[in-house]
């Protein structure tokens, strides 16, 4: 009886596997139309949108949008220098927005701001951003959707690195290093690019008033950790050494001085965790020489140049393109020639301001030059828009969004007309703000740009996925008139003495040396004692 209760026990288990091991049906696979793709998406959430009134269905509506978004575009026009948003959402990457990325693309190299989850995507679906040419990456601060991406980015650039490139540079908030190395070195990570970690250091937690930060990630602090567990960097995971700590500097920012033509300094922002934004600036260009004026010249003292050893004559119209604007210079033949005479006004270089999230941005006025920034790239989350928000006011929207660490779209306004700014683009919107081509999902971006546009006069610009913006300078006139701006002036003066006043109160804090473990007693002397 035994022995046939252990069979049929053993058939009822034999049965039970062939059935888990049994493969479902599979379902035929077949390609969906793209116009059938856009059909299926979710219709616009905004009651009276453009669809509802001109009767049209979703497909049509995005091919209408998406028109409309090109010839834009192509009005942008185009600079051999442009910022190309990879990612414009806030929080979550969705069917119509990834997260936060943005690239500068100037002088054959490629700059990331930011990498949020599935930034590798957004890299490939864009024909202007190269894997390949990516040379420095800047991040804002350690949130997910400004984070998630880059070990994923670091290998899709190491798969596109020619061998022997110099390494990738890395910029961002202490915790940056660790994040990176143990992301790519505990997933065995060997097709990530060679690259470095330069960390600024002691960047401060500016929170909302009322914020409570939650508690440290780690009970052990951030050394003991890197001394424990991941103390090296690993080159077969791609970190080589030569990361820096980078110290702010007496005025309270970090100037990071990346590899390529462009000056990168950075200030911290008000968020919820440690976050800068950057202040990207071009070098001035020496104005054109007027080479029918200074050629005569030349030719009538060619000689005497030569046998004063000048071999090549013609290196003296580099020399006055060099000389300061008041500077003279006398030929042989005592003709005096001063710059200003022969050389037009210098062009000021563009500068443009990438802001991380925040609800006050006003720490990186200090590091533009007077003449302002040419283009603001700053995020506005949320906006007052019906229906969403039909029971508050602005001023109501404004105080929530702040208290969370972000901006809304006239908060960023006010930003960009204090930075002297000639564009402001505006990025990482709320998830319910829909980023497709859709006319729905276009007017509500056209109620946030209006909404800007009442705080600043400039250009104003809300971002789509893959648009690319060009950077064109200010006229020497425009920068001339920006120069004299009061009000930016007093703001920046005041945010300069203030950083200033904090940086110099942090470094007086006295150094607690660590306790001294106690002195042991020496060992008591053993005497003989009498029986």
């Amino acid at each position: 009886m035994a022995s046939s209760s252990a069979g049929r026990a053993l058939l009822c288990l034999a049965a039970t596997a062939a059935l888990l091991h049994t493969p479902a049906p599979r379902r035929a696979r077949h390609r969906v139309p793209p116009a059938r793709a856009a059909a299926r998406m979710p219709p616009p959430e905004e009651p009276g949108a453009p669809e509802e009134e001109s009767g049209l269905d979703y497909a049509a509506s995005v091919a209408l949008g998406t028109a409309k978004r090109r010839e834009r575009e192509a009005a942008l026009g185009a600079s051999d220098m442009e910022v190309t948003f990879l990612g414009t959402a806030s929080c979550v990457p969705s069917i119509t927005r990834g997260v936060s990325c943005t690239s500068l693309r100037y002088d054959g190299t490629t700059w990331l701001f930011d990498a949020g989850e599935g930034s590798q995507i957004q890299v490939q679906r864009s024909h202007l951003v190269h894997p390949g040419k990516v040379d420095a990456i800047f991040v804002t601060h350690l949130h997910g959707d400004h984070s998630f991406g880059l070990p994923g980015l670091m290998c899709l650039i190491g798969q596109n690195r020619v061998k022997g490139d110099a390494p990738v540079e890395v910029f961002g908030p202490q915790g940056l290093r660790l994040y990176l190395r143990a992301s790519l070195k505990l997933t065995h990570a060997r097709v990530a690019a060679p690259y470095v970690v330069h960390e600024l250091v002691g960047v401060p937690l500016l929170a909302p008033p009322g914020f409570r930060p939650p508690p440290p990630p780690f009970k052990q602090s951030e050394t003991q950790l890197e001394r424990n567990f991941l103390a090296d960097p690993d080159k077969n995971f791609g970190e080589q050494r030569g990361g820096r700590d980078i110290r702010p500097d007496a005025d309270g920012a970090w100037t990071l001085a990346p590899r390529g033509a462009l000056a990168v300094r950075a200030a911290p922002m008000r968020h919820t965790v440690p976050c800068v934004g950057y202040v990207a600036v071009e070098p001035d260009k020496a104005g054109t020489l007027d080479v029918a004026k200074v050629e005569p010249i030349l030719a009538r003292n060619a000689e005497a140049l030569k046998e004063a050893g000048v071999k090549e004559p013609k290196r003296i119209f580099r020399l006055l393109k060099d000389m300061a604007r008041d500077q003279t210079f006398t030929f042989p033949d005592g003709t005096a020639l001063k710059r200003s005479e022969c050389v037009g006004e210098d062009k000021p270089g563009r500068v443009v301001v990438v802001c991380g999230d925040t609800a006050d941005a006003s720490a990186l006025l200090p590091l533009l030059p007077p003449r302002g920034a040419d283009v603001v790239v700053h995020e506005a989350t949320n906006a007052r828009l019906e229906p969403w928000d039909a029971d508050k006011t602005d001023a109501e929207v404004a105080e929530a969004t702040a208290a969370h660490g972000h901006s809304t779209p006239t908060m960023a306004a006010r930003f960009a007309k204090l930075a002297a700014a000639k564009c402001l683009a505006l990025t990482h919107f709320s998830p319910r703000y829909r980023g497709d081509s859709a006319l729905s999902s276009i007017s509500t971006m056209d109620k946030i740009e209006a909404s800007a546009r009442q705080g600043f006069d400039e250009d104003v610009i809300a971002a789509w996925d893959l648009l690319t913006l060009p950077v064109n300078a200010k006229t020497v006139e425009e920068a001339a008139r920006r120069e004299g701006d009061a009000e930016r002036l007093a703001v920046a003066d005041a945010v300069r003495k203030e950083r200033a006043k904090a940086t110099a109160a942090k470094s007086k804090v006295p150094v607690r040396k660590p306790r001294a473990p106690p002195a042991k007693a020496p060992p008591a002397r053993r005497t003989a004692t009498a029986r």
